[in-house]
């Protein structure tokens, strides 16, 4: 408070006590109205420190923004969700198998072998356990572009979201991945792939627009799925595999974990898939004998399957078109 303004206060002050003492009757309205101007004087030195200390702390406090001193936050940081920071990612190398075609048990996996994707609904959730125990990461396998008339949940598809039949499956349709009843058919199995004690899902069958699936499907309608599934993955805690889909690795590769591919060397496209080696993510790949009944793999088929231009870093397997229990590991 500056000098000034407190004598002027203090004069108020004693000129309303003097007044008050000379005064032995007063009447009562008087008395208010002194009362009410002693109020106004007391308000009035109540308000000049008031603003006193005002002007202090904002002075304070320029200069401290000035200076740059901060004022100490007491908001913590919102925390990550638990189930996104436990989302495994492999390392480029780790080995793998591909054993749909076979019940894979501890008894019959390779001991060396890390990777193995395994039938979501063929395989009990005791075999996954028991499977991660002995070392294993285990992820969940199952068709999300495709209904196949064999599965549980083939009736939960509506018809309108059920298009051709694929070349060489008679027993499976493209679907529609645009439709929301099949999104949330795909959404209840990655549920499942979670409860089961997967740690990653395998999607299948999601280029569909690179076939005739009966619907007029684009490539941003299948990165728009993969996403789908990816965010839907992780949101349940699990990791996120691209299986095929080469066309789409630069649009989708920040949402995977892994890439899964068939034949790249057969078809000349190994060098798609260099960019989840670039990003420290393993590319697991499959080449195929052409004889189911090979026992041994020629020297010719497993230089290409092995050592394919833009194939460096991957995770290079040959397998029987069945996926049964035989493999050449490059």
């Amino acid at each position: 408070m500056s000098a000034t303004v407190q004598k002027e206060a203090e004069a108020h002050v004693n000129e309303a006590s003097s007044q008050a003492n000379s005064i032995t009757a007063t009447p009562t309205s008087w008395k208010r109205r002194l009362l009410a101007r002693k109020k106004i004087i007391i308000f009035t030195m109540v308000g000049v420190v008031a603003l006193g200390l005002g002007l202090g702390l904002g002075i304070g406090l320029s200069q401290a923004a000035c200076t740059g001193a901060k004022p100490t936050s007491t908001s913590t940081p919102s925390p990550s969700p638990s189930s996104k920071a436990s989302i495994i990612q492999p390392s480029v190398g780790t080995t793998w198998d591909y054993p749909l075609g076979f019940s894979l048990t501890t008894s019959n996996a390779n001991s060396s072998t890390i990777f193995y994707p395994v039938d979501l609904e063929n395989t009990s959730a005791n075999t996954i356990t028991a499977l991660k125990n002995a070392g294993h990461t285990v992820i969940c396998y199952f068709s999300a572009g495709s209904v196949e008339d064999y599965r549980e949940d083939a009736g939960d598809f509506p018809s309108e979201a059920i298009g051709n039949t694929l070349d060489g499956w008679p027993d499976e349709k493209w679907l529609d991945i645009r439709n929301v009843k099949v999104r949330e058919v795909m959404a209840t199995r990655i549920a499942s792939a979670a409860s089961k004690g997967c740690v990653g899902v395998d999607p299948d069958n999601i280029d569909g627009y690179t076939n005739k699936p009966g619907f007029d499907l684009t490539e941003d309608d299948t990165v728009d799925y993969v996403r789908y599934m990816a965010e839907t993955a992780h949101n349940a805690g699990l990791a996120y595999g691209l299986k095929n889909g080469g066309a789409i690795v630069d649009r989708v590769v920040d949402v995977a974990q892994w890439a899964i591919n068939e034949e790249c060397a057969e078809y000349n496209e190994c060098a798609d898939w260099a960019p989840f080696i670039e990003a420290g993510k393993p590319v697991f790949h499959v080449e195929y004998t052409d004889d189911d009944d090979a026992t041994t793999v020629s020297p010719s088929k497993l230089s290409k399957a092995c050592a394919a231009d833009g194939q460096s870093g991957f995770s290079s397997v040959v397998k029987h078109y069945s996926l049964d229990n035989w493999i050449v590991y490059c």
